[in-house]
C-alpha cells in the first residue's frame, strides 16, 4: 500500500487531504464523518473579531435602552464589562470538536487589531487548538498607504502573534500581491510555520429582478494556483486549498 503520510505545521498526517474551513466543521456529526471519510486533519472556521466587538456594542446598546428613565433602573442589569462575552461559543465548539475526533484541528482567527491578534490567538491555544490558521486580509482604502506598509503590517501580526504562541502558524495568504515570493520570505523570517496559497474570498453580486445581495462562489480549478509557485524555495509548509474538479489535480509543493 502506498505511504501517503505527510507533515503539515509539524503535524504527522495520515495523507495530505485536509478539510479547509466550511460549514462542514460546525457541527460535530459532520465533523465525525469528515473523519470518517479520511480527512487528515480539519480548520474550523474563522473567528472574527470585529463580529464579537460588533455583537457586544449591540448587546450593550440592547441591555442600556431605557435605562435612564428612572435612577433605580439602572442596576436592573450589571454593566456590559462584567459579562464573559466574545469568543466563548467558538472556543467551547473547538473544545468539542477537539474532543470528538482524533485529527488535529486547526483553528482560525481573523482579527483586526493587533491586540485582538495576541488575545485571542493564545486562548484558541489553550482551548485544545492544534494549530492555528491566520486569516489575515486588509482592505486597504487608505491612499496614504502604501504597498510596502500594509505587508509589513501582515509580518508584524505574524511576529507579534507567534510570540505568545507555542502552537505552530499558518497564515492564509491572499493572492492579490505585487510580489508574492517577496512577502512570502518576510513571513517566512516573521516566524509563519505554513502557507495557505490561496484564500478564496465570496464575491456577492447584486440581483437587479429581486433587488437583493446574493452569493457568488466559484468553484476551484487548478489554474487558480500559480506556476511560479512550484518554484519557491522556503523552510515553510505550503496547503493549496479546494476541490479538483473533473479530475484535474491542482499542483503543490511541501517545502
Amino acid at each position: 500500500m502506498i505511504d501517503l503520510t505527510t507533515t503539515y505545521l509539524g503535524l504527522k498526517l495520515k495523507n495530505p487531504l485536509v478539510a479547509s474551513a466550511s460549514p462542514l466543521s460546525e457541527d460535530l456529526d459532520k465533523v465525525r464523518k469528515v473523519e470518517d471519510a479520511g480527512a487528515a486533519a480539519i480548520v474550523l472556521h474563522s473567528l472574527f473579531e470585529e463580529q464579537i466587538r460588533l455583537e457586544s456594542h449591540e448587546l450593550d446598546r440592547v441591555l442600556g435602552a431605557g435605562t435612564e428613565s428612572f435612577p433605580e433602573s439602572l442596576t436592573y442589569l450589571p454593566e456590559v464589562n462584567w459579562y464573559n462575552r466574545g469568543p466563548d461559543g467558538y472556543l467551547e465548539h473547538l473544545s468539542r470538536v477537539k474532543r470528538t475526533v482524533q485529527i488535529p484541528v486547526i483553528a482560525s482567527l481573523n482579527g483586526i487589531s493587533p491586540g485582538g491578534w495576541t488575545k485571542y490567538a493564545p486562548i484558541m491555544q489553550e482551548a485544545g487548538a492544534d494549530a492555528l490558521e491566520l486569516n489575515i486580509y486588509h482592505l486597504a482604502t487608505d491612499p496614504n498607504v502604501t504597498s510596502a506598509q500594509l505587508e509589513d503590517m501582515y509580518c508584524d501580526l505574524v511576529r507579534e502573534v507567534t510570540f505568545t504562541l507555542q502552537i505552530p502558524v499558518a497564515v492564509k495568504l491572499s493572492p492579490y500581491f505585487t510580489a508574492v515570493a517577496n512577502v512570502v520570505s518576510h513571513l517566512d523570517r516573521a516566524g509563519a510555520n505554513a502557507l495557505v496559497l490561496f484564500n478564496r474570498f465570496y464575491q456577492p453580486d447584486f440581483d437587479l429582478e429581486s433587488m437583493a445581495v446574493v452569493p457568488r462562489l466559484t468553484l476551484s480549478n487548478s489554474y487558480e494556483f500559480p506556476s511560479a509557485c512550484t518554484g519557491w524555495r522556503f523552510s515553510m509548509d505550503a496547503f493549496a486549498p479546494g476541490w479538483p474538479s473533473r479530475g484535474e489535480s491542482i499542483p503543490l509543493r511541501m517545502c
